[in-house]
């Protein structure tokens, strides 16, 4: 957790929490509202993995803040986090459609699409790889060159299950059809099979976390990586011309379609607040959506604005890498909002643990379903 406030002799003050990486997205957002009224806000930024776990502590315990920007599909669990609805009145009509849905759900919209994107690609280093490669097999037959230099051919987060379902989506599975939880299918079990035998032929280290995996990157012990387009303004800093983006590699010729999302702004608690911090509160809200602080905000981090006219512009005078991340947003699906979402996630990841642990992918995939429906069953009756 890092804590960072920004202000300048300040009357009012706002605390938000966020867990994007590049926080200089969130600081821009900041300095910028900063500029044209008199505020102090309070970052505290969040490691991704546990901002989820501490906004339900703090809608449990006490000690929320006052905006949060996260993942959209955090909002699945709005009851929950305690977040309060966004009046559409408050959304820019300008807002694409498919940014505006990731923010709906139960009738309501729960937060204000900021950026949208954040979706896995293929990232390489230059310095090691003269032309990317298309897919797996072409990973899996050239591995020996990278091992006989102790270098790993890839890497990414492999426990995580966001990394997990564009291997999932190449069998045509998905976690959610039609509404419905759906882990416990022919499509799971081969996806499975196929993630761990991508472990099994060593072209990835299964224990490097998200960190670590990252930090080997930048530093040429890996000449692929799988991470997202959040990453692409550190990894630029960092290797600067050496960085290469590509597509993610086809499994089998089917093409990976990582899950896409929204970054959006959500309010917990806002009715209990005063008038006048209720009045700024909704400032920031239409602020962040202004056309000048989504072009603001593409041009120093090239992060997708929510604007359909910003997107298509920005798309068609796209190039280099540019052009790559929009082909890839392109082959993106949306991730549910849904409550259901949610617990899909951790059915998968504790299901997961037991499948590394030895409990076949046949078996792993009726526990996961089995896992999910119970905690569908428990909240429901909430």
């Amino acid at each position: 957790m890092m804590f960072l406030s920004l202000s300048a002799k300040a009357e009012e003050r706002l605390t938000l929490w966020y867990s994007h990486q590049d926080n200089s997205f969130i600081e821009l957002l900041v300095s910028e509202f900063q500029k044209e009224n008199n505020i102090n806000i309070s970052l505290v930024q969040f490691d991704p993995e546990k901002i989820k776990a501490e906004i339900l502590l703090g809608a449990q315990y006490g000690g929320l803040p006052d905006l949060v920007i996260f993942p959209s599909d955090f909002i699945g669990l709005h009851s929950l986090m305690k977040l309060s609805s966004i009046p559409k009145g408050w959304l820019s009509p300008e807002l694409s459609q498919k940014a505006m849905m990731t923010a709906y759900v139960d009738d309501k919209f729960w937060g204000v699409p900021v950026i949208q994107g954040n979706n896995l690609l293929l990232y390489y280093n230059k310095k090691l790889v003269s032309q990317p490669v298309s897919s797996w097999h072409d990973i899996i037959d050239t591995k020996q060159k990278w091992l006989d230099k102790n270098i790993l051919p890839i890497g990414w987060n492999y426990l995580d299950m966001y990394y997990f379902i564009p291997f999932l989506s190449a069998f045509n599975g998905w976690p959610i059809i039609d509404g419905e939880i759906s882990l416990n299918t022919p499509e799971m079990v081969k996806a499975l099979k196929y993630y761990r035998y991508l472990s099994e032929q060593k072209i990835i280290n299964p224990e490097c976390n998200y960190t670590c995996s990252q930090s080997d990157f930048i530093q040429g012990k890996e000449a692929y990586a799988i991470n997202g387009d959040w990453a692409y303004q550190d990894l630029k800093k960092a290797m600067g011309d050496a960085l290469g983006v590509a597509l993610l590699p086809t499994v089998d010729g089917n093409v990976m379609h990582p899950m896409s999302s929204t970054i959006v702004l959500s309010l917990p608690n806002y009715n209990r607040h005063a008038a006048h911090k209720k009045t700024l509160i909704k400032k920031f809200a239409k602020f962040i959506q202004r056309s000048s602080i989504q072009k603001l905000v593409y041009k120093e981090t090239r992060l997708l604005p929510t604007s359909d006219k910003l997107l298509n512009r920005y798309q068609q005078q796209a190039t280099g890498d540019e052009k790559i991340l929009f082909k890839q947003f392109e082959l993106s699906k949306p991730m549910p909002s849904t409550i259901k979402m949610s617990i899909a996630w951790q059915a998968m990841a504790i299901g997961f643990k037991r499948y590394e642990d030895g409990l076949s992918a046949e078996k792993t995939a009726e526990f996961m379903q089995h896992i999910a429906i119970q905690q569908w069953k428990r909240l429901s009756k909430k």
